[in-house]
C-alpha cells in the first residue's frame, strides 16, 4: 500500500505521513546518528503522538530486533492503525498504551530491554520529563544513546521544561546537542551517551 506523506509545518519534518513536530534540521542530524550508530537493535520511544518519528524510526532501522513506543493517547490523537504499514523491515514493534510517568507504564516496558536507543518526547513539564528521564534511562545499556526533545526554553512557552532537567542532565553525562537555531521558541534535541 502507498504511503502518503502530509505537508509539514514550515521547517518542520523530515517528510512523513502524518504530523512530525520536530524540526527538519535537527532530526535529520538525529537520523543521521540514528542511521551511522551500528544498527541499533533496540529502540524505545517514549511520546508517539501523531507517530511522525515512529515512522523515521521505523524507514531507518536495519537489522533492528524490536522498537518499543509508549503514549498515553490521552489527547486524540491515535493513529495506531497506521503503524504496521511503515514497518517494511519487519521490526517486532511493541506499542504501549499508558502513562509513560508511572511505574506501571515502565514496568510493561521494561522485559524488552535493555535499549540502545530512547528518545523522549512526552510530557514537556519539568515532573513529567524527569519522570520519563528517571523511569527510561535506566533502561538503556551501557553505550546507548538517550535523547531528549524540546531543550530550549523561550518566555513564549513557559509550559516546555525539558530544558531544566537537561541543564541538570549535562552536569552529569558526557552530552551533545542538535540546535538547528538556538534563539528558536522550541525545539532542540539533546543527546546522552549512557
Amino acid at each position: 500500500m502507498p504511503i502518503t506523506l502530509v505537508e509539514q509545518e514550515p521547517g518542520c519534518g523530515p517528510p512523513a505521513p502524518v504530523p512530525i513536530l520536530q524540526w527538519e534540521k535537527e532530526f535529520q542530524v538525529l537520523l543521521e546518528i540514528y542511521r551511522r550508530g551500528g544498527s541499533p537493535r533496540k529502540l524505545l520511544e517514549i511520546g508517539t503522538y501523531h507517530g511522525g518519528t515512529l515512522y523515521h524510526w521505523l524507514k531507518n532501522s536495519t537489522n533492528m530486533d524490536t522498537i518499543v513506543t509508549a503514549d498515553s493517547y490521552a489527547v486524540g490523537v491515535d493513529n495506531r492503525n497506521l503503524y504496521e504499514a511503515w514497518n517494511e523491515a519487519l521490526c517486532e514493534l511493541v506499542v504501549i498504551e499508558g502513562d509513560t510517568n508511572l511505574p506501571g507504564t515502565a514496568n510493561k516496558i521494561e522485559p524488552y530491554g535493555p535499549f540502545d536507543w530512547l528518545f523522549i518526547d512526552a510530557g514537556h513539564y519539568l515532573h513529567e520529563v524527569t519522570a520519563d528521564w528517571n523511569l527510561y534511562s535506566p533502561m538503556v545499556r551501557k553505550g546507548g544513546i538517550a535523547c531528549l526533545h524540546d531543550i530550549l526554553t523561550h518566555p513564549r512557552w513557559p509550559s516546555i521544561e525539558v530544558g531544566q532537567l537537561w541543564t541538570r542532565i549535562k552536569n552529569d553525562y558526557d552530552t551533545f546537542e542538535i540546535v538547528a537555531d538556538h534563539h528558536a521558541e522550541w525545539g532542540g534535541i539533546g543527546c546522552v551517551l549512557l
